[in-house]
């Protein structure tokens, strides 16, 4: 009798750490939900539903500088924010004399993080000592290097806490009153994406409960702008012509993107809204290819199919790629070579895979333009629409196009589920060689449906801006 309550004990434990094993696999592939977002970008964007309208309209938002920046009248057009001197820094518990010189990515970020935690269905003041984790992307702060030399000393304090890039998502944890990880990523172009992927691997390990992701790029100063032109990066014409004939680089811009993300296990078990669902992502680096700064295809190919993997999907599964497409014919071509290798190899010719770009739209928001891929593909699933692809009336004819089994979307397409959920993916790369890509599916129809009861924040909006002064002045208020 002893002898079976022993064998009974073993195979007790031995199911129960099967049991254990088994949900330790799952938990490192567990699907993400994206619960709400939020975002600036260039042509008035102030929201997700706004970026939706931009695209959906086939708009370019390109412009000159706006007038309140005060640069040379010969600086270069690009995606500009409006009203990036206005800011309201009682509502996030800041004095005037701080916010005279935060810097405005560290604005953006606060602002964008408030409203997308209510677009989720939550009250930020509830979240107050929570496990809610801050990943934050960001490639420069030219907003100190600007005006480190012009102001008096007594304002130096400030400036270098306002403008430090550890300071993008410590604030935030700060204000909020996050307990959990708070994550400063910087790769260059691909530091948004970069950070989800940061972001998905603390909640699959149980880290946090919520996280809060962001990235945020803006020219405080036309140095980026003069750097990118003598490095014969930007396009002559400020048209950014993403895989299209004639393409002659990007258009520079600036923007914000902040997304809130739980585990699908929590999601179930309540009634929160869903943007899009994280299936797989992945990131990697071209390690000792033709050059630091260079494109190559073999990493990229590598990153999408480390993405699959993790999704648990194949080629066939995915239709619409949201591509990096910086309107440079080398990056293009190899970038559309590496997604014919991953992709169009492996599906039916009767079902190309799809390929736009949001950067047609809005220019190179840098470490913000990933995530507004995903934000442009999450809302394409919505509405069942894959939205066109600007200045594409003429593929470039350095792509055999047919060979690669991919078509770019020049109009506006019908975007069919057919008997299964709608899959989108994003390429983001980084000029520091970091890719990253990632695969997004729509949440079932009936949490689809469900929309935030939370109202969005009214700000009371004042410039606030150095001046060099050693006070902040009316023209500062």
């Amino acid at each position: 009798m002893a002898d079976v309550d022993e064998l009974r004990g073993y195979l007790q434990r031995a199911v129960a750490e099967l049991r254990e094993t088994r949900a330790a696999l799952r938990s490192r592939h567990e699907p993400i939900v994206v619960l709400g977002a939020s975002c600036r970008y260039p042509g008035g964007v102030t929201s997700v539903e706004d970026l939706w309208q931009l695209v959906s309209d086939g708009r370019d938002a390109i412009s000159p500088p706006p007038a309140e920046r005060g640069w040379p009248s010969d600086a270069h057009a690009g995606g500009y924010l409006d009203a990036l001197t206005e800011f309201d820094p009682a509502f996030f518990g800041l004095t005037a004399d701080q916010a005279v010189v935060l810097d405005p990515q560290q604005r953006l970020l606060l602002e964008t993080s408030w409203e997308a935690i209510t677009e989720s269905g939550l009250d930020p003041s509830a979240l107050r000592g929570s496990r809610t984790g801050v990943f934050v992307g960001s490639m420069y702060n030219d907003f100190y290097y600007h005006w480190r030399d012009r102001l008096p000393q007594e304002q130096g304090a400030h400036l270098v806490l306002g403008s430090s890039t550890s300071m993008t998502a410590g604030r935030l944890s700060y204000t909020f009153g996050f307990h959990s990880a708070s994550v400063a990523v910087d790769t260059a172009c691909s530091s948004g994406v970069v950070a989800l992927h940061q972001a998905v691997s603390a909640l699959r390990r149980n880290e946090c409960d919520l996280a809060l992701v962001a990235g945020v790029s803006i020219a405080a100063s036309p140095a980026m702008f003069d750097f990118s032109h003598s490095m014969d990066m930007l396009s002559p014409s400020a048209k950014c012509r993403s895989f299209a004939d004639g393409a002659d680089g990007w258009a520079l811009s600036e923007g914000a993107a902040t997304v809130v993300l739980q585990r699908q296990s929590d999601h179930e078990r309540g009634e929160l809204p869903a943007l899009a669902v994280i299936r797989g992502v992945a990131v990697n680096h071209v390690g000792g290819g033709p050059g630091l700064a260079l494109p190559a295809t073999a990493p990229q190919v590598q990153v999408i199919e480390a993405a699959l993997a993790d999704a648990g999907l194949t080629a066939e599964d995915v239709d619409v790629v949201e591509g990096h497409g910086t309107g440079t014919p080398l990056g293009d071509a190899v970038e559309v070579t590496a997604l014919s290798r991953a992709y169009g190899a492996h599906r039916p010719a009767d079902r190309p895979l799809w390929l736009g770009s949001l950067k047609s739209n809005l220019g190179h928001t840098q470490a913000a333009g990933g995530l507004g891929g995903l934000l442009k593909m999450a809302m394409a699933m919505r509405h069942g629409v894959i939205p066109q692809s600007l200045h594409a009336d003429n593929p470039s004819r350095h792509i055999d196009w047919d060979r690669a089994n991919i078509r770019l979307v020049d109009r506006s397409i019908r975007w069919p589920a057919e008997g299964r959920p709608r899959r989108a993916a994003v390429s983001s790369f980084g000029i520091s060689g970091t890719n990253t890509h990632v695969v997004l599916e729509e949440p079932a129809p009936d949490v689809a449906g469900r929309r935030s009861s939370v109202a969005r924040p009214r700000y009371r909006r004042a410039r606030f801006w150095p001046s060099g002064s050693a006070h902040p002045t009316e023209n500062d208020r």
